[in-house]
């Protein structure tokens, strides 16, 4: 069943506050991280890079995985590995020492690396037709894509010949440098990566991508890639929440977004006239949550 709305954070790489404030502005949970009694139907989302690679935060694990342990009835949770933690683990499994105990790497080991719902694609970097492939391989197979994830954790985890021990593995994740570049390389026969992709999404179901990855300056951007990857929405939510602590896409059923920054709580007239705003249209005031 779909949410009444979801939240998407991304890149917020070992920052606390933004997750705190982010929500705190949306009047998901109070000033200290916790959840505000009577929410429901909602998704929560973080697309990847939630730690620092060199210096993961303790904190921060702490903080999603109490998010995760407390969330209210009817809601769901989903925090996506991006690269900076898949190169944790790797550093893990090299024996640096990155003050992480068992517990947090399994943590970091056992999410996700994409989500589908809907017609929605959640994703840390940018789909690749290689990993759409294997999409559809999992679709036709078992009918859910996000059965992929435990594909791809024990590929990738497991065995003397794991896969994120090598890079070429990392394109899985869509950790592409050039972007647009690779989206208008052309096959053998002439045709572009982002005519096939977009091909390829379309036949999946899919026709909005919500990523984050690479930053676009301090706000969001809508329609990424209109023209390399056509009839395909790519929502790029990479606003580099770490410096701003303000950063969020929320997703109506419609498909309708609203992107959480600095930029429209100033055009909103201020935090307090914005937050009250925003609270109304996810309906997280106090008399909607009684």
């Amino acid at each position: 069943m779909s949410p009444c709305f979801t939240v998407v954070l991304s890149d917020t790489d070992n920052d606390i506050k933004s997750i705190k404030y982010s929500l705190w502005m949306l009047g998901m949970v109070d000033k200290s991280g916790v959840w505000k009694d009577g929410l429901k139907d909602f998704h929560l989302v973080h697309t990847g890079d939630w730690l620092n690679k060199t210096h993961p935060k303790q904190e921060v694990i702490s903080l999603l995985s109490n998010l995760k342990n407390t969330l209210p009835d009817s809601a769901k949770m989903y925090i996506l590995n991006g690269n900076h933690e898949v190169e944790i683990l790797q550093k893990v499994e090299n024996h640096y020492t990155l003050g992480l105990s068992n517990n947090e790497v399994d943590f970091i080991r056992n999410q996700d690396i994409m989500y589908v719902c809907g017609n929605n694609l959640f994703i840390h970097g940018y789909p690749t037709f290689e990993l759409l492939r294997l999409l559809a391989h999992v679709k036709d197979e078992s009918g859910c894509m996000n059965d992929f994830n435990d594909r791809f954790r024990k590929a990738f985890y497991e065995g003397e010949y794991a896969l994120f021990r090598e890079k070429e593995g990392m394109a899985l994740l869509g950790d592409i440098r050039q972007a647009q570049a690779y989206y208008r390389s052309k096959s053998s026969k002439g045709q572009t990566k982002g005519i096939k992709i977009s091909n390829l999404l379309k036949k999946l179901g899919i026709d909005t991508v919500i990523h984050g990855h690479r930053p676009n300056m301090m706000v969001q951007q809508d329609f990424e890639f209109k023209l390399e990857v056509p009839g395909i929405r790519f929502i790029n939510n990479d606003n580099k929440a770490r410096l701003s602590k303000l950063g969020a896409t929320v997703l109506k059923k419609d498909g309708w977004v609203k992107f959480i920054n600095l930029r429209e709580m100033y055009w909103s007239g201020g935090e307090k006239i914005y937050r009250k705003k925003l609270k109304k249209l996810l309906k997280t005031r106090k008399k909607d949550l009684q």
